[in-house]
């Protein structure tokens, strides 16, 4: 099982923080552009993930021309692709729409692959201080794993894993932004049902990987994330292989890693 994952486009405005242009997203068209040409051309994964922020928020309707753009884009691809919804995508969008958008009923659902079980959450913002996966939802996840006798892999756009943010050029000191407050109840579930062999995860714009309960949990960067400070957009994408129970991570880009 091969698949992809592009996360963080940020597609609208650049983006300054601390006095410095992080989100590079001047040229996202052209890396969305090249994407879809690696992955149709070379990669050829089974299908592509994309895991949140697809946008940066304007207003309402250049947020839906922005999304409608990306979407059409990626139907250019030849294999299916899921996505998962970020913080930025439903400032201005409401739930239900984006739902539309990804044509699925709701933003957290459910997929087989092959001979695997793919789970998509939604994590939001449900007040300054916490960002949460709720009950209901938390209810249905530990339903679908009980459904489900094929190995997992979990999608959420917020962090599962306990993450030292030292260095983090958003979120040092701020893990209320960027990490699910009840993270470990959810990995709890996750241990339990001995079926998840992997969670991925996007927002943070760097690239990690952490592990809890022996189940690798990993951070992908963003697309247009001004790594390292050096003016060069990360034009990052990750490429997963399973195989033999084992999960390797490749990140592609300028700051190209592997787990």
């Amino acid at each position: 099982m091969k698949f992809a994952i592009l996360t963080d486009i940020h597609l609208g405005p650049e983006e300054h923080y601390k006095g410095v242009l992080r989100k590079m997203t001047k040229d996202a068209k052209i890396f969305l552009d090249k994407f879809l040409a690696e992955m149709n051309d070379n990669a050829k994964p089974n299908f592509v993930m994309v895991l949140g922020d697809l946008i940066q928020e304007i207003d309402e309707k250049n947020d839906r021309e922005n999304m409608q753009y990306i979407i059409n884009l990626l139907s250019g691809l030849n294999c299916p692709v899921y996505y998962a919804a970020g913080n930025h995508d439903i400032k201005k969008i409401s739930e239900e729409d984006l739902a539309h958008f990804f044509k699925q009923k709701k933003l957290y659902y459910s997929f087989n692959h092959g001979e695997f079980h793919f789970i998509v959450l939604f994590s939001k913002k449900i007040s300054d201080t916490e960002i949460t996966i709720d009950e209901n939802q938390v209810d249905w996840l530990k339903q679908d794993l009980s459904n489900t006798s094929c190995k997992c892999v979990i999608f959420v756009h917020h962090s599962l894993a306990d993450q030292d943010l030292t260095g983090n050029p958003w979120f040092e000191g701020r893990a209320y932004k960027c990490l699910i407050a009840n993270r470990k109840e959810v990995r709890e579930i996750l241990a339990e049902s001995k079926k998840v062999i992997a969670v991925f995860n996007s927002h943070l714009h760097w690239d990690k990987r952490h592990f809890h309960d022996d189940i690798p949990y990993f951070t992908i960067q963003s697309l247009t994330e001004n790594e390292d400070d050096k003016g060069v957009a990360s034009e990052a994408h990750a490429i997963v292989d399973i195989n033999d129970g084992q999960v390797q991570v490749e990140i592609k880009g300028n700051y190209s890693k592997k787990y």
